[in-house]
């Protein structure tokens, strides 16, 4: 290790300290279930805010979305941070409000009380995959960014990413990771704008910025002629922008908002804030331009992976503390991410897999319900990290998988979510039909050609849900003298 790195690790590892005491402190306020599932639903709305903000604003929106950015332009980065920031802004001005009045736990209860066991189980199912994924995701991302800024072994800076992660989020549940991700939120917002200050004074000023702007470089709609460019871009807005909507991590922040008004605003300013600091990522991808064409950064360094140029832009231009700082800013921004999918994916198995199937036997033996769930769920945190880390390390295809997996939550779960909170004509048939047709959809383009993103992936972004829809529709229709789903109303009593 070089006595360069020395400063900038120690403040590494300090964030890291801070990050589990944290979790110990949430910890001592964890009394129930309750208050590790969903945080007694008494958060104000900065927390909402923040941990809504830090759940989204994940390492592929900063290193990402700057390389991707670098390559395309503003177009390159339609998806995330602008479609993922109408996801949070619909989610709080069509579903949050309703989500609060049924006081469930988690996303899977809402498939469960509605259509059925089966429905839930199959709900779930699909969701797990998704967010084991992702979390391996941000391990391998931690792993990537201390191996190539500091040269530490890539092995040991992932396994200390996931025995980071999972300590605090054992300790804390929701708790510990709303508090973390406020924490977070702050640090991100100082090192983004730490770095794009010094980096728009390395390049010269604004002035430069704008001269050395490549053509074309703020095209916010597809130039291309004909329909085809046009189909492309819609499938880049609805991909994310309705993707995540369903999401179980998304529904937890608005189950452990303070009221429903709070968990309303707290989604509509987090998706604006989201869309105002997402420039933040296209501005540095301009000032890399800038350096490169100057020559202060070399082109051969990013034309293998454009990703690269945030670890390169901060080692180049700031000092072993400014570096100790931005990099605990983007780690932060990973281990958000982290924290949210692994307590997500352990809600999802122990609420929603698990309750439902153990209700009768815990009765049985007596224990009470409450010590129970807290139990369980902690024990979940474990296994879901380590299938997680295990997960990281057998696949050299993550990053596709992650694609496949959040294109298929789209494809299979978008509108049995809008149909379960907004319709009462369709049923437990339709729904559970509409699931397996837009899976169907999507594993016969896997297999047909063999690739777990087939092409064109347009098509396998769109006609899923489509399909989906469709037999929803069409089947609660011609089911609907047989099976009723369970009103919402009932649900509100009981919750």
């Amino acid at each position: 290790m070089k006595f360069d790195n020395l400063i900038p690790l120690l403040i590494i590892g300090l964030f890291f300290i801070g990050i589990i005491m944290v979790g110990k402190i949430a910890s001592k306020k964890v009394s129930n279930s309750d208050d590790y599932l969903v945080a007694g639903r008494g958060a104000p709305l900065l927390l909402i805010v923040g941990t809504v903000f830090a759940t989204f604003w994940g390492g592929g929106t900063i290193i990402g979305a700057t390389g991707s950015a670098y390559n395309s332009g503003i177009f390159g980065v339609i998806e995330d941070p602008f479609a993922a920031g109408l996801a949070l802004i619909l989610i709080g001005v069509f579903f949050v409000k309703i989500l609060r009045k049924l006081r469930i736990r988690s996303i899977g209860e809402l498939y469960n009380y509605r259509f059925g066991s089966t429905t839930g189980y199959f709900a779930s199912a699909v969701m797990i995959p998704t967010y084991v994924i992702w979390t391996a995701v941000q391990f391998l991302a931690i792993g990537k960014i201390l191996n190539v800024l500091f040269g530490i072994n890539f092995t040991i800076s992932y396994i200390v990413a996931i025995i980071v992660v999972v300590i605090f989020t054992y300790m804390g549940g929701i708790m510990a990771v709303v508090w973390t991700d406020f924490i977070q939120m702050i640090i991100i917002l100082i090192g983004l704008i730490s770095i794009l200050i010094i980096g728009t004074n390395a390049a010269g000023g604004i002035d430069a910025i704008i001269q050395n702007t490549p053509e074309g470089y703020w095209n916010f709609l597809p130039s291309g002629k004909g329909i085809r460019p046009w189909i492309t871009y819609l499938a880049m807005w609805v991909g994310m922008g309705l993707g995540n909507i369903p999401s179980p991590d998304i529904a937890q922040r608005a189950f452990m908002a303070k009221d429903g008004k709070t968990a309303k605003r707290g989604m509509i300013i987090a998706g604006g804030l989201y869309w105002t600091i997402g420039f933040i990522p296209v501005i540095l991808a301009l000032i890399g331009i800038t350096l490169v064409n100057q020559g202060v950064l070399e082109a051969s360094l990013l034309s293998e992976d454009s990703e690269l140029l945030i670890p390169f832009l901060a080692k180049q231009l700031l000092g072993p503390v400014g570096l100790g700082v931005f990099v605990s800013s983007l780690i932060s921004a990973i281990l958000s991410s982290a924290s949210t999918s692994l307590f997500a994916t352990a809600v999802l198995c122990s609420n929603d897999i698990y309750k439902p199937i153990m209700t009768v036997k815990v009765k049985e033996e007596n224990i009470k319900k409450e010590d129970q769930m807290l139990k369980i769920t902690r024990m979940f945190v474990i296994l879901v990290g380590l299938l997680a880390a295990i997960c990281g390390l057998a696949s050299s295809n993550i990053y596709d998988l992650t694609i496949f997996a959040f294109t298929l939550q789209f494809g299979v779960l978008f509108f049995p979510f809008v149909m379960a909170l907004k319709s009462k004509r369709v049923n437990t048939y339709g729904v559970i039909a509409g699931m397996i047709g837009g899976l169907l959809v999507n594993i016969g383009g896997c297999i047909s050609q063999l690739s777990i993103i087939p092409e064109p992936w347009e098509f396998y972004t769109l006609i899923p849900a489509l399909v989906n829809l469709i037999l929803i529709v069409t089947v609660s229709y011609m089911t609907r003298n047989k099976n009723a789903a369970r009103p919402l109303e009932d649900i509100y009593l009981e919750n």
